[in-house]
C-alpha cells in the first residue's frame, strides 16, 4: 500500500485535494472515482527530507489515539454533533499532527464529507482500522459505539505492548551495563596490568594469557568489530526492504528462544483482537482479513493470512491453510473452526485473544524472574574470570619478592 496525493473536483465541481491509500496509481484513481472525485492529478507521496515530518511518523502515538477515541465517543454520547466534537478536540489537543488533521477534517465535514473519508485523508494520523470502523459506525448510525470499540481495542493493544516492554526493559538494561563493564575492563584495566607484567619476566598463567590476548585484540582491532557490526546492521536493513529477506528475518526472530514465543503470542493476540473487532462491526470477512493482514507487521503471519484469504475466496474455511503452520497453534485453528461452524467467530476470536493475553502476561513475568539472576550470574562469572586472570600473576610476583 502506498500513499498518493491527489487534486481534483468533487460532484459539486469544487476543487479538492488530499491523500489516499492505494496499491497503485490506477487503484488510487479508481478509488477516487468511487467517491465522486474526478482526479486531475495523482502522484505518489515521495519520502524526501522536504516532507520528513509527514512521512517519518507512521501514526499517532498509541496513548494519544486512545485518549482521542475516548474523548470523541464521550462527546458523541453527550449528543454533540460530529463537527462540534471535532472542533472541541482540535482546540484542546496539544499533539501537533492530530491538531492539523482535525483542523482539516472540521472543514471537510462541514462541507458535507463523511468523517471516515476525512480521516482517510490523514493516513499518518489515523490507522486504516480506525477509518474502516468509523465508516461502519456512520453507516449503522452507531458512531459513538464504534469509537468506544476502537478505544477498547487500541487500549488493550497498548497495554499488552507495554507489559512486554516493561518485562524486557530491566534485562536489556542489565545487558547493556554488562557490555559496558566488560569494555572498561578489556580496554582500560587489563592493558595497565599487561604493561606491568611485561616488565617482569615471569611465566604468566594460561588464563591470564587468554585474557591479555583478547584485550590486545580488542584494543588493536576495535574498528574491525565495529565494521562487522555495522555491515551486519546494514545488510539486515536492506534485506528487510525485500520481501524474501523480510520473511526470513521475521522467521528467525520468531524462532529466538523465549522472546520468539512471546512475539508469536503477541501477534496472535493482535490477529484475533483485530479480526474480532471487525467481525463485531459487521465488516465483510474478506475486507476484515485484508485489514488484519495489514495491521500485522510480521511477514510470516502475513503469508499464512494471504493463503487464508485465497481459501475464503474459493469458498473454503479460513483455517485450511493454517493447519500445519507453526505460527498458528492447533488451539487457535480449532477455535476459529468452531467459530465458523457455529456462526460465533467474533466471540471465539475474542476468547483466543483473552487466552493468549493471560499467557503473555505469565510468560513475561516468568521471563523477567529468570533473566535477571541469569544475567547477573553471567556478568559475575565473566568479571570474576577477568579479575582472577589479573590477580593470579600477582601471587607469583609476591613470591619472587619474598625469595
Amino acid at each position: 500500500m502506498g500513499i498518493y496525493a491527489y487534486q481534483g473536483r468533487d460532484r459539486q465541481g469544487n476543487k479538492t485535494k488530499g491523500q489516499v491509500n492505494a496499491d497503485s496509481r490506477i487503484g488510487a484513481v479508481t478509488l477516487l472515482k468511487e467517491r465522486g472525485i474526478a482526479a486531475t492529478e495523482v502522484t505518489e507521496h515521495q519520502k524526501t527530507m522536504l516532507n520528513k515530518e509527514i512521512t517519518i511518523n507512521k501514526g499517532m502515538k498509541p496513548r494519544e489515539l486512545v485518549v482521542f477515541l475516548r474523548q470523541f465517543s464521550a462527546l458523541l454520547e453527550a449528543g454533540i454533533s460530529v463537527v462540534k466534537a471535532v472542533e472541541i478536540l482540535e482546540e484542546q489537543t496539544d499533539y501537533k499532527q492530530l491538531k492539523q488533521a482535525l483542523d482539516s477534517m472540521k472543514d471537510l465535514v462541514q462541507e458535507g464529507e463523511s468523517l471516515s473519508l476525512a480521516m482517510e485523508r490523514h493516513p499518518n494520523v489515523f490507522p486504516p482500522l480506525v477509518v474502516h470502523l468509523t465508516r461502519v459506525g456512520e453507516v449503522s448510525g452507531n458512531l459513538d459505539s464504534a469509537m468506544i470499540r476502537l478505544a477498547d481495542y487500541f487500549e488493550k493493544r497498548y497495554e499488552m505492548r507495554q507489559k512486554v516492554i516493561s518485562a524486557l526493559t530491566y534485562p536489556v538494561l542489565l545487558g547493556v551495563v554488562s557490555i559496558a563493564v566488560l569494555n572498561i575492563l578489556l580496554y582500560m584495566v587489563v592493558p595497565q596490568f599487561t604493561s606491568m607484567y611485561a616488565s617482569s619476566e615471569q611465566e604468566l598463567p594460561q588464563l591470564t594469557k587468554w585474557v591479555i590476548a583478547i584485550s590486545n585484540f580488542s584494543v588493536s582491532y576495535w574498528w574491525v568489530m565495529v565494521t562487522i557490526i555495522l555491515m551486519v546492521l546494514i545488510a539486515l536493513y536492506f534485506l528487510r526492504k525485500k520481501e524474501p529477506g523480510k520473511y526470513y528475518i521475521d522467521y528467525a526472530i520468531l524462532k529466538v528462544p523465549l522472546l520468539g514465543s512471546i512475539l508469536q503470542k503477541t501477534l496472535l493476540i493482535e490477529f484475533s483482537r483485530t479480526l474480532s473487532s471487525l467481525f463485531t462491526s459487521s465488516v465483510p470477512i474478506l475486507q476484515s482479513m485484508t485489514i488484519t493482514r495489514n495491521v500485522l507487521g510480521n511477514a510470516v503471519f502475513k503469508k499464512v493470512i494471504d493463503e487464508s484469504l485465497q481459501a475464503v475466496e474459493q469458498g473454503n474455511s479460513m483455517t485450511a491453510p493454517m493447519r500445519g503452520e507453526w505460527p498458528f497453534p492447533p488451539l487457535v485453528v480449532h477455535m476459529i473452526l468452531i467459530g465458523e461452524q457455529t456462526g460465533n467467530l467474533d466471540v471465539m476470536l475474542n476468547k483466543i485473544a483473552q487466552f493468549y493475553e493471560a499467557e503473555v502476561e505469565h510468560t513475561t513475568d516468568r521471563l523477567q524472574t529468570l533473566l535477571e539472576p541469569i544475567l547477573i550470574l553471567f556478568l559475575s562469572i565473566v568479571v570474576g574470570v577477568i579479575v582472577l586472570s589479573v590477580v593470579l600473576p600477582m601471587f607469583g610476583l609476591y613470591e619472587n619478592i619474598n625469595l
